[in-house]
Formats: C-alpha cells, sequence, structure tokens
C-alpha cells in the first residue's frame, strides 16, 4: 500500500495594521490583571484584541472546561474577522483539549498562531496534524503581560507582518555546545511538553528538522532526565541541530549551569549536529517568535538562525 502523502504546508496570511486578533486561553486560567496589560502591549502594536468567550473562567487549574477551551479555539478559526489567534497563557490543560479540535477545519481556515509553553503541544498538533505553520513566541499575559519585551515586540510584529529583517536573528549571550551547521523546518517548544508528548497521537516528530528546546524551573537533573528519555525515544537519531532556550529558573548559581550544559553536550555527544544554547527562546524576560515547519539555518560559529521565510504570506 502506498502512503499517504503528507499535505503541503500551508502558510497563514500575514497580519496588516488594525487587524483584529482572537485571544484565547486554552491551558491555565488568567490573570486579570497581568492580561490587561497584555492586550494593552498587542493594541499599541496597531491591531486589536478579541477575547474568546472563556478567556476569564476557571475550572480548578484549568482556564474552563475542555469543551469550553476547545470551543474558543475553533471559534477563533472559523470567524472570518479574526486574522490571528494569540494564546494568553500557558500552565496546562492543551492535552486534553487536543481531541476536541477540528483539524480539516483548522486547515480550511489558516491563521497565525502564537503560544509557548503548554501550548507547545497545540503547536505541534497544528504543524503536524494540520500541515500549518506554527509560531512559537510570546503569550499576551504570560509574557507582554508581565515583561516590557521590548526587542522582543520589534521581532514579533515584523515576523508576522512578513518584514524580512525578521528572519535574521542573533543573541550576544549566545553560546555554541557543538560546532557545525545545519538545515531544516523548525520544530520543538517546552522540553516538558515534548515529553509529553510521547507515546501520544500527537508525538513530537524530529526527524530531519532543527529541534528547539526550553524550559522553566526545572532542577538540572530532571532536565538531564527528560533529555535522556527523548533520547531513548530516538526523538535525536535523525535530528539536524538543536537549539536551546535560556533554561529560565533551572537551577541557581555557575554550577547548575555547568550541569545543565554538561546534560547537553553528553546527550548529543554522538550526533554530529550543532547545538546552539541561550538563545531567547522560552519564558525569559524577551523571548523570539520561531515559526515551526519553516526550513532554517542554525550556524554554531556565528551563533545566528536564520530563516527561509517569515512564515506568513
Amino acid at each position: 500500500m502506498t502512503a499517504k502523502k503528507k499535505p503541503e504546508l500551508k502558510l497563514p496570511p500575514c497580519l496588516r495594521p488594525g487587524d483584529r486578533v482572537g485571544v484565547v486561553a486554552p491551558a491555565g486560567p488568567v490573570d486579570a490583571d497581568v492580561l490587561e496589560k497584555g492586550l494593552r502591549s498587542i493594541a499599541r502594536m496597531g491591531w486589536t484584541p478579541v477575547l474568546g468567550r472563556h478567556v476569564g473562567s476557571r475550572e480548578r487549574f484549568l482556564a474552563g472546561s475542555d469543551a469550553e477551551r476547545a470551543e474558543d479555539l475553533m471559534r477563533m478559526f472559523e470567524d472570518p474577522g479574526i486574522r490571528a489567534i494569540f494564546c494568553a497563557r500557558g500552565g496546562y490543560g492543551v492535552n486534553r483539549v487536543l481531541p476536541l479540535l477540528h483539524a480539516a477545519k483548522i486547515r480550511r481556515h489558516p491563521k497565525i498562531v502564537v503560544g509557548a509553553s503548554d501550548i507547545t503541544l497545540l503547536l505541534l498538533y497544528l504543524s503536524q496534524r494540520c500541515s500549518l505553520v506554527a509560531f512559537h513566541g510570546p503569550m499576551v499575559a504570560g509574557s507582554f503581560g508581565r515583561y516590557a519585551m521590548k526587542k522582543t515586540r520589534g521581532q514579533f510584529s515584523d515576523l508576522l507582518t512578513g518584514q524580512p529583517g525578521a528572519t535574521r536573528l542573533q543573541w550576544p549571550g549566545a553560546r555554541a555546545l557543538c560546532e557545525g551547521r545545519a538545515q531544516g523546518p523548525l520544530t520543538g517548544g517546552c522540553l516538558t511538553l515534548l515529553c509529553r508528548s510521547l507515546g501520544t497521537p500527537y508525538e513530537v516528530d524530529t526527524r530531519g528538522k532543527i529541534l528547539v528546546i526550553e524550559d522553566v524551573n526545572e532542577p538540572p537533573y530532571k532536565v538531564d532526565g527528560m533529555l535522556w528519555q527523548l533520547r531513548a525515544a530516538g526523538k535525536f537519531k535523525d535530528v539536524k541541530g538543536v537549539i536551546v532556550g535560556e533554561m529560565v529558573g533551572c537551577g541557581k548559581g555557575p554550577a547548575a549551569k555547568r550541569w545543565l550544559d554538561e546534560s547537553f553536550r553528553e546527550v548529543f555527544s554522538e550526533g554530529g549536529f550543532p547545538v546552539v544554547t541561550n538563545f531567547p527562546l522560552g519564558h525569559g524576560r524577551e523571548m523570539w517568535t520561531l515559526p515551526l515547519g519553516v526550513d532554517a539555518t542554525l550556524d554554531a560559529e556565528n551563533l545566528t538562525l536564520s530563516l527561509a521565510s517569515c512564515g506568513v504570506v
């Protein structure tokens, strides 16, 4: 039997000044004051935020029931007046929502979707199940509502509006753990969520990809354990390169930083591909927006990441 051909990767339309952008909370509950600060930041970038019906809901550790959170997402995809979907925050709960989404409907309405942390699972779903570009980037409350993010706002806006200057990324604090140069589509996200995807219908596919890894407030031994879990699952076997974020709060002091570097070097010691660490990719005060599914070039000598495109049309 001939294997079913994967649909061609779809790029969503770019944003323009004045566009309406949906704000949803597919995971944890949202603090109203922090959300309001984030909404003002989005408005200053020239877009009009539109809240999902259940963004303010709370059910235990979730932003409403699974059905409510899925409904908000699907409504935003199907509303022709909404040009993009920004996630309010991460937390926990996206894994419970994924079975309630409709991949075919989502693919018929390709839109920019931005999020990180627990939203990693939604990004993988959009990229792998719907063949859409999905954007690993700052969240309305979780990022813009907490920090000024001056550099972040510029690259975020430029990328989502299709400005070519947003495609070459370099960061002064970056370091090379393994040398080399690699090219391939981007995938990945929060390390905890990449591990959580294993053995599910939404398992991360790393073959031929440049893998993004970041996390927050995990002690070095847990980071090491998750890395070796992914390695044992074969997720580093055909990787082209690895980009590691700042790993915010993952141990304190020089010793913890050294242990993290040693863990990454050890787990990738036989890979023969470039590994660059300390890029602003996750839970820090600045955060790049990356279009997952888009080809990129990782250069460990010059410490640059170059995107083939902004991921929008």
